[in-house]
């Protein structure tokens, strides 16, 4: 728990606790990717998410399955008896980063598992269409497949995609990102520290907020993968099994 003193800067504006807050505006914000959290670029770099590893620096390899945390921090301000604000902050997750093998992907590698019933729902990540460079985020639902056997034991589902959530183009070496109404929302460069940096250029609400940081850090982590050419061992600690890694639909 954090004390503020006397003469300090207000306390963290960007996410406050809130029984509606799914549907709150967003104001335009700069966003850092330092390390395990996702910053504002402010004085005092108020962390406002937080990952369970480091997206930009994985060792994952395509073969093998992985999943990262995504959490929301929320910070609540109280006044104290003598008048001193004191800020508490907790950790709220709301979705799961999972990287799925081509063998069990079924043509969605790279997906958002939802965690919490304040976002979007379940994402995925997908090429986006040509000519166009870049990606989609799809939302995405089972599907049944009829045509098995009677006692056939193996899945019965499949993902279907139902609705554009973003796009995000490649244009001029970087990324710009689109609403489904073909408006920019949000430009990705680097500092000069080379970290990663998403400017949010259109207020948006609060899920939809969550629900561009998760497919930014699914991005960033698909590529972190792609680039990287040393195998592991499948023992490693950052590999899970298939039960609990797979999406919780399936």
């Amino acid at each position: 728990m954090a004390t503020l003193a006397d003469g300090d800067e207000s306390p963290p504006p960007y996410i406050t606790g809130s029984h509606n807050e799914a549907e709150e505006v967003v104001q335009p914000v700069i966003l850092i990717l330092t390390g395990y959290f996702i910053r504002a670029q402010s004085a005092d770099g108020t962390p406002l998410y937080e990952l369970s590893r480091d997206v930009r620096h994985s060792s994952t390899s395509e073969a093998q399955l992985a999943q990262v945390s995504l959490g929301r921090l929320i910070h609540n301000v109280r006044v104290t008896a003598n008048g001193t604000p004191r800020t508490s902050q907790r950790n709220r997750h709301i979705f799961e980063l999972k990287h799925l093998p081509s063998v069990i992907s079924t043509g969605y590698p790279y997906c958002l598992d939802s965690v919490s019933r304040s976002t979007v729902g379940n994402l995925a990540l997908k090429s986006a269409s040509f000519p166009r460079q870049g990606f989609k985020i799809v939302k995405i639902k089972p599907e049944k497949e009829d045509g098995f056997p009677k006692g056939y034991r193996a899945r019965r589902e499949s993902l279907k995609e139902s609705e554009l959530m973003f796009e995000i183009l490649k244009k001029s070496g970087r990324y710009e990102w689109m609403s489904p109404e073909g408006n920019r929302i949000a430009v990705e460069d680097e500092t000069e520290e080379d970290q990663a940096r998403l400017i949010v250029t259109a207020p948006v609400t609060r899920k939809t907020m969550d629900a561009m940081i998760g497919s930014w850090c699914l991005r960033i982590w698909r590529d972190s993968i792609k680039s990287t050419n040393e195998p592991r061992s499948p023992l490693r600690s950052e590999v899970r099994s298939g039960r609990e890694i797979l999406p919780r639909f399936w």
